[in-house]
């Protein structure tokens, strides 16, 4: 058995050395390939983000473009965090819950995916939250008395604004908690906490600065996904709750759950029970209400399942109750000894379908996704098609989210631009130049859809004349797994319309 104090470390490296297999393994995800272009457009903040999760692409451009190049800040973000979380953990509830939440959070796994492999804001914010965890562990009045903690809380807040939109909720939550004692309320009295307020708008000040200059499209961007539902579904809260638990791993999300129940303990122990609850409480009420009326993405949880780790530690490192201690130890004994081969099983079938063969068709959508090389290989196999994309000046899919993989598959250094036909431009709507890309000339393409063709026929007009150059047959598992139909296009006669951002027009999109 290893020594104490190396245990921790031990722990951190196996759970890093799972997640860089994972890293290895997995296809870009659609949002990945999206965010790729982050790291090629730096700006204060993103249509759909705050700048924190551009700068993480930008890292991973300059250490080699590759999709595992782009997840190595992810990677060594989520350790560091783990880390701070476990140090955090370890000065509220003890040694024993430090090792606890370690082991927790680096084989759980939507937060290990999600925070430690994945390109995904969750990355930057979860790292920007352990640092908040390990700043509350060593103030418990949380309200800052001197100049010093004024400046760490306001900065450590305002990376934590960086992160993602979500990160509001454990804002207002910490601003509750300060204000929910008449103790606590008198401590604003004082200058500092001002001070600690100047400092989070100075650094959350990009986020500010862009919407100010793109009125302030990002938040209404966001807000106006709670109008996508009709009604409101009362089966889809409990649904959705237990979509969580299995995405957790129901043994994990079960213990996640259990500790936010209140239960006794040590009178320093206290307090920061009853903080972690405030700040988890609001984000899983509001996303979990929010689900009976608009699509609720499996992520946006998991800032408040990370929260959750020092009081889930805590609760299994005090659990006192003799029957229960041999159905907790069997539990983490089982669950530490199914879930790495498990999730590098589940790796494999998104990446090479091993499984295919066996399975009913369409059941795995991850057959939508497009690992480079495999593009890469289904595209030079056109050798025409291939040397059109390598010569085109640009190149433009009918989503937003299709260009990130082309872009990966044709490697660092082709020299394209890329965009998108599409009312949902996201980014590129702010990426294009001024003229719109009028007078270009390029290669549009999309995913292959029985009766509906890449190019409809309002979009004639503005794309100059337009030339199919065929299909192309991804493969996976030595089977068909989708068809992307590109065509040459222009030159434009008119600038690319645009239904928001900069020279926002209407156009004939459909």
């Amino acid at each position: 058995m290893p020594e104490p104090h190396f245990r921790i470390p031990l722990i951190l490296l196996a759970g890093l050395a799972l997640r860089l297999a994972l890293s290895a393994i997995l296809p870009p995800g659609y949002d990945e390939a999206y965010y790729t272009f982050y790291g090629q457009h730096p700006a204060l903040s993103y249509f759909d983000h705050p700048a924190a999760v551009g700068i993480w692409a930008w890292a991973g451009q300059r250490l080699g473009g590759s999709i595992l190049a782009l997840r190595l800040p992810s990677l060594v973000s989520y350790t560091l965090a783990l880390a701070l979380l476990a140090e955090a953990t370890k000065r509220w509830f003890g040694q024993r819950a430090a090792l606890v939440s370690a082991l927790l959070g680096s084989f759980c796994p939507l937060l290990l995916l999600c925070g430690g492999v994945l390109l995904l804001p969750d990355s930057p914010l979860l790292l920007a939250l352990a640092v908040l965890l390990w700043w509350l562990s060593r103030h418990p009045k949380v309200i800052p008395g001197t100049p010093a903690e004024a400046i760490g809380l306001g900065l450590i807040l305002g990376l934590v604004t960086l992160g993602k939109y979500h990160a509001f909720l454990v804002l207002l939550s910490l601003l509750g908690w300060c204000l929910g004692s008449a103790h606590r309320q008198a401590l604003y009295r004082s200058p500092w906490p001002a001070l600690g307020w100047l400092v989070w708008l100075i650094v959350s000040a990009p986020l500010w600065l862009w919407n100010i200059d793109h009125g302030w499209v990002s938040f209404l961007f966001q807000g106006g996904r709670t109008d996508a539902g009709v009604g409101y579904s009362l089966a889809a809260p409990p649904l959705f709750l237990l979509s969580q638990l299995v995405l957790l791993f129901p043994t994990l999300g079960v213990v996640l759950l259990l500790a936010l129940l209140p239960r006794s303990g040590r009178d320093r122990a206290v307090a920061a029970r009853q903080l972690l609850r405030w700040l988890v409480l609001p984000q899983l009420v509001v996303f979990v209400a929010l689900t009976g009326r608009m699509h609720v993405l499996a992520s946006w949880l998991v800032p408040a399942w990370w929260l959750l780790l020092p009081l889930a530690a805590d609760w299994l490192a005090g659990l006192q109750r003799p029957r229960l201690r041999p159905w907790i130890v069997a539990g983490g004994w089982g669950t530490a000894l199914v879930l790495p081969p498990l999730l590098l099983t589940l790796a494999t079938q998104v990446r090479w379908g091993v499984f295919d063969p066996w399975l009913p068709a369409g059941l795995d959508t991850s057959t939508q996704l497009m690992p480079p090389d495999s593009l890469r290989r289904g595209l030079q196999r056109h050798p025409a098609l291939w040397k059109a994309l390598q010569e085109a000046d640009l190149i433009a899919a009918n989503r937003y989210d299709l260009p990130g993989f082309l872009s990966l598959a044709m490697g660092r250094g082709h020299g394209v631009t890329f965009t998108t036909f599409n009312p949902d431009a996201r980014g590129f709507a702010w990426w294009q130049p001024a003229d719109g890309f009028r007078g270009r000339t390029g290669v549009v393409f999309g995913l292959e859809e029985p009766g509906k063709p890449l190019v409809p026929a309002s979009w004639v007009p503005w794309m100059g004349s337009v030339e199919s150059l065929g299909t192309v047959e991804i493969l996976r598992a030595g089977r068909p797994a989708l068809r992307l139909a590109f065509a040459r296009f222009g030159p434009l006669p008119y600038p690319l319309p645009r239904f928001y951002g900069p020279r926002a027009q209407a156009g004939p999109l459909p």
